[in-house]
């Protein structure tokens, strides 16, 4: 029965695991225009850049709130304390060093993260 019990936690710590790495994909996606897997082979086949030119400005875009409480899986009426301790438990699950990390997921929680908290805290 433990095994059994054992086998399926596993299974959905996986699922949610996929899961929230293909949620990182269709953000990534659609606020890049670019696939994950395109993006990480763009600089091999990129040029060079010449000597003197002037690097680009990245735009800046800001995540929209309700997306920032999907990522965190909360309602948008969760409290701070509600919205440090689901972050805390993410960032053990997807940390880079982790064995189920996932640095692009990281990333992405921690935007979010600061996306709320900035909003919670005017």
């Amino acid at each position: 029965m433990g095994k059994r019990k054992r086998k399926t936690e596993m299974e959905e710590a996986t699922a949610m695991v996929l899961g929230f790495a293909n949620l990182v994909d269709a953000l990534f996606l659609r606020y890049s225009g670019k696939t994950l897997a395109g993006w990480l082979k763009e600089p091999a086949t990129r040029p060079r850049e010449l000597p003197g030119a002037e690097p680009e400005a990245p735009g800046e875009v800001v995540m929209p709130l309700t997306e920032a409480y999907a990522i965190l899986g909360l309602p948008e009426t969760a409290t701070i304390d509600q919205v440090r301790e689901r972050y805390r438990a993410l960032a053990r699950l997807y940390h880079p060093d982790m064995p189920t990390g996932y640095a692009e997921a990281m990333r992405l929680l921690n935007n979010a993260y600061d996306r709320v908290i900035k909003e919670k805290n005017k």
